[in-house]
């Protein structure tokens, strides 16, 4: 009557995947955080960026509105890129690109370094990672 099930499946049962399944999944986590949140992380710096450039906090929100304009709006252009090359050539050359954008955001002396390094550069090739999702 309290009988347990016991699973009789052949031994060594292979993964469909062979076995990467985790790693992707692993890979797909890190690029949904690094291309959703770091739009939203910008704000974290707001009082330092105006403290640093001297500017205003409606010309600091202008980083985060730049980037999800152009995060969002080069969703077509990613399409096409997709449907020509493929996913993974369009993801490696789009965190390529975002990594040099962040990195030359680093060596910004004025928020208009931001805007076009963070805002225009991050921002329109970050979307590049999202077909993977």
């Amino acid at each position: 009557m309290g009988g347990v099930a016991v699973d009789d499946g052949a031994p060594g049962v292979k993964a469909p995947d062979g076995g990467w399944g985790w790693a992707v999944l692993a890979g797909c986590f890190v690029i949904t955080g690094f291309s959703y949140a770091f739009p939203k992380a910008v704000s974290v710096f707001f009082k330092e960026l105006i403290r640093e450039f001297g500017v205003g906090y409606s010309d600091t929100a202008w980083i985060s509105s730049i980037l999800l304009a152009m995060l969002y709006g080069t969703g077509p252009l990613c399409s096409v890129l997709v449907n020509r090359f493929g996913c993974r050539p369009v993801m490696m050359v789009g965190g390529l690109f975002a990594s040099l954008g962040m990195i030359l955001a680093s060596f910004s002396t004025s928020i208009i370094h931001i805007y076009l390094t963070t805002g225009v550069i991050t921002g329109s090739i970050v979307f590049f990672t999202f077909p993977v999702e």
